[in-house]
């Protein structure tokens, strides 16, 4: 099965099963909250408390810390809202994507279950997460700032090969979740560090040259860069959303396909 093949496969499924995507969106998003007296709005107050405590920690507290040899052109709080705002979308997809197809054992043995809805699924309830941390650096950026540009237009743009990227990711974690079931864990591994191993709260500027090479293979980097375009910079960095596109196309394409030719294998192996 070709690339193409298997990506046309899955697309064709999720467009002729889209009503039951969607259903299982929104029960994914009110499920995480059931029985909670706030309900679904801890799936506002959660991304809000996540970004202030890293402001706090990282815009306040280890601020006064730097070198005052080290200068930020404009507000460094923006642009670490910027960066974060993608990193807790990714980290959520990260965090339940190994195993949203080991954890549905009874779902998987009914054939006619389009298992493909499940990890599109779990990205697709992250889009709260997006809204309230973009609608939220907006703020902050034309309100605590005063600081309005054209570039919180790119936000959308941003998003495209950030969510191209997270299907492909997620749809690969969930197949070789299946059969690696070790695969949790090391992506945990990943879910920790790579927060500080991509240019979430520093500038790449501020990094020696002699190990920007490690930054920019963490797969992430690119992503949060062109979320700093859109939030912090105002303007777009050609080669930097190039890369992304494709790093974005490519991770879709292969997840689906290697989800299409692993899909026949699930029920066996749970």
């Amino acid at each position: 099965m070709s690339l193409f093949l298997g990506a046309s496969f899955l697309v064709n499924s999720l467009v002729k099963n889209k009503r039951l995507l969607l259903e299982m969106t929104k029960r994914d998003i009110s499920d995480r909250y059931a029985g909670q007296i706030l309900g679904s709005f801890w799936a506002v107050i959660h991304p809000v408390m996540m970004i202030s405590v890293y402001v706090f920690m990282f815009g306040v507290v280890f601020r006064t810390k730097v070198d005052s040899s080290i200068t930020v052109p404009g507000d460094h709080t923006l642009y670490m809202l910027s960066g974060l705002v993608a990193w807790l979308v990714t980290a959520d997809v990260l965090g339940r994507g190994s195993s949203i197809i080991s954890g549905q054992a009874a779902l998987v043995k009914q054939v006619v279950f389009p298992l493909e809805i499940l990890p599109v699924k779990v990205v697709f309830s992250t889009l709260p997460t997006l809204f309230v941390g973009v609608l939220g650096l907006i703020l902050y950026g034309v309100v605590g700032v005063g600081r309005a540009h054209w570039g919180f237009l790119l936000f959308p743009l941003a998003a495209v090969p950030l969510y191209l990227f997270l299907l492909g990711i997620a749809f690969l974690l969930s197949a070789v979740g299946v059969f690696l079931r070790d695969l949790k864990d090391i992506v945990q591994m990943y879910a920790l560090i790579g927060l500080y191993v991509a240019p979430v709260f520093y500038l790449m500027d501020w990094v020696p040259k002699s190990i920007r090479a490690i930054i920019y293979l963490n797969p992430m980097t690119v992503f949060i860069e062109c979320f700093h375009d859109a939030g912090y910079y105002g303007s777009i960095r050609t080669s930097v959303w190039v890369v992304a596109c494709v790093l974005g196309s490519a991770s879709f394409l292969i997840g689906a396909t290697l989800f299409a030719r692993l899909k026949p294998q699930f029920g066996s192996h749970l």
